[in-house]
């Protein structure tokens, strides 16, 4: 029997280091998702969005999480609700959901994240869906708040996309390597290196860009279908 290696997942570096390895090795390809009816099915609605619009009011929040992925790629299951907020309107977000009747569940702390991410999950105190409300006091976040509005297709505002790159690549969790190549694998390369220079800005990891042009290559993958893996025999080679 052989020994396993032993697998270093004490950082997001780290953990990005073993999943883009592995599926550049393995080399999987997809079966050819229909990448234009997949983005064109309707996106489902998490439960809490209308009541969350009409408690927070005029504080400017986006949706982040898995629900903000399902804008910029293909739509996961999920039923975890994230919210961000400036860091100036933290406060005033807590104290409205509190005058709403939520209730804090817990503290949220991302002690090895570099985004300075901190936060509160939050629930009906009737019973109901929880969600995240995140936020950072960084440049980054800032600037997501001051760039062009983004909304998905039910009406809801949501993270712009380097910066919703930029928190998954972060957290490197499973689930954000895969979400970050779905979505980047439907993006063109020049949309990408758009992406990445907003990424290098704000991420100072020297590996950065250079994973998020892997993500890239690899989400790619699973969206070749035959015609566009294999040469078009019907046309003329010259």
């Amino acid at each position: 029997m052989h020994a396993r290696s032993q697998i270093d997942v004490s950082s997001a570096a780290a953990r990005r280091r073993f999943f883009l390895s592995r599926a550049r090795r393995l080399n999987t390809r997809g079966a050819g998702s229909d990448m234009r009816l997949l983005m064109a099915m309707p996106r489902t609605t998490h439960g809490v969005d209308r009541m969350i619009a009409a408690i927070f009011g005029d504080i400017p929040v986006f949706l982040i999480g898995a629900f903000a992925a399902a804008a910029y790629a293909p739509e996961r299951y999920s039923k975890d609700v994230g919210y961000f907020v400036s860091a100036e309107r933290y406060d005033d977000a807590q104290a409205r959901l509190l005058a709403s009747d939520w209730e804090k569940c817990r503290t949220l702390m991302f002690p090895n994240a570099g985004l300075g991410l901190h936060g509160s999950a939050w629930a009906p105190r009737a019973g109901g869906q929880e969600i995240d409300l995140i936020t950072s006091d960084q440049a980054w976040a800032r600037e997501a708040f001051a760039a062009p509005l983004f909304q998905d297709s039910n009406g809801e505002r949501v993270i712009p996309l380097p910066y919703l790159v930029l928190m998954k690549l972060d957290s490197a969790r499973v689930i954000d390597q895969a979400d970050l190549a779905r979505i980047l694998g439907r993006l063109s390369s020049e949309h990408v290196e758009e992406v990445i220079r907003t990424v290098q800005r704000h991420y100072h990891d020297p590996s950065a860009a250079d994973d998020l042009r892997q993500y890239h290559e690899i989400g790619k993958w699973e969206y070749e279908t035959e015609a566009t893996s294999q040469p078009d025999s019907t046309k003329d080679p010259r």
